[in-house]
């Protein structure tokens, strides 16, 4: 038995790959269609989605984590700057989450290390 895959699998794949991208893009501009913030929102909640569903092992290079930064940073703040755009009260809810997250993160990281000694 091996591992390796057929030409067929790989085509299959290609071809999966290659209609989920178009049916993202139809969705996308769908959207845009009634509102650019609810096209540009949907594009910002995908990259911050992948961004966090992006996990890479512990020990993988050091590129992959920033990687995975930038991704979410990218997507959580084009929804913020949509929000803002749309309704400033939403834009300045979206900048507290961020801060009641990186404080949740803080608080999350001392008992890893507390927890390391």
């Amino acid at each position: 038995m091996t591992t390796q895959r057929t030409s067929w699998a790989l085509a299959r794949e290609a071809a999966g790959l290659f209609l989920t991208a178009f049916g993202l893009l139809g969705v996308l501009v769908a959207l845009s269609a009634f509102h650019w913030a609810a096209g540009l929102s949907a594009t910002m909640a995908s990259l911050l989605t992948t961004g966090m569903l992006m996990r890479p092992k512990p020990r993988t290079d050091r590129w992959a984590h920033i990687a995975r930064g930038v991704v979410c940073l990218l997507g959580y703040g084009g929804l913020t700057s949509c929000a803002f755009a749309l309704c400033v009260p939403l834009g300045w809810i979206g900048v507290s989450l961020a801060v009641v997250l990186v404080g949740l993160w803080l608080t999350t990281r001392e008992h890893e290390d507390e927890g390391a000694a």
